[in-house]
């Protein structure tokens, strides 16, 4: 029962691993996988204190901000936040890899995530966090690394339309938990497809780029 919730987003970053990262970076997407896992201790300390500071209004819209605060908002914040502990956002190495190395680090950090969410609903598990969540998480682990260097490259109103724009989206992630009480769930498992898809969208180009070959002679 509990199996999708505990592997889903190691199984993903795996795939992901194959698919476009390069093999002469394997040292370096391994010591940044480890540290996130690191990261997540604040991650999820982080995590407890905003989710119970936000009640969770079941059976109203407002169950939103409760799944905002207590699982996206510091799912998608603090890894990147904890990030900079380690490295710099930039890197003579390019775009393409630093996104990587970050992709890795958010996977390390959002994997535990599942073992967590796992022991808090244990017993009584709701189809959202089973299902629903780690896809959530997997679009967090892709899209989170993206707006963090984006974010660092926007100054002035596209810097502020930006941060909202990125809280637009994890507001409407959280929505899943409402939906699935308010018999939408297929509503709630698109949504949470679609964020796959369009953090896929948003971060495959970076993560594809690999640095100009050098001309020879």
């Amino acid at each position: 029962m509990y199996i999708f919730l505990l592997f889903g987003l190691p199984l993903g970053f795996i795939l992901l691993y194959f698919r476009v990262y390069p093999k002469d970076e394997a040292l370096d997407t391994r010591r940044a996988f480890i540290r996130g896992l690191l990261a997540f201790i604040p991650t999820w300390i982080a995590a407890r204190i905003l989710g119970s500071l936000v009640p969770a209004a079941y059976g109203s819209f407002l169950l939103s901000f409760h799944e905002l605060a207590d699982r996206a908002l510091p799912f998608a914040v603090v890894p990147g936040l904890s990030y900079l502990v380690f490295y710099r956002m930039r890197d003579d190495r390019g775009h393409g890899f630093q996104q990587r190395r970050m992709t890795a680090f958010y996977a390390g950090a959002l994997a535990p995530a599942g073992l967590g969410e796992m022991t808090r609903i244990w017993g009584s598990p709701d189809a959202y966090s089973l299902f629903g969540l780690p896809f959530a998480m997997c679009a967090l682990a892709l899209a989170a690394p993206w707006a963090f260097l984006a974010l660092r490259d926007s100054f002035g109103l596209s810097l502020i339309g930006f941060v909202l724009a990125s809280l637009g989206g994890l507001v409407v992630l959280s929505l899943g938990p409402w939906l699935f009480l308010a018999q939408l769930w297929p509503l709630a498992l698109g949504i949470v497809l679609l964020s796959v898809g369009a953090a896929w969208l948003l971060a495959a180009p970076e993560l594809s780029r690999r640095p100009p070959k050098p001309i020879t002679a």
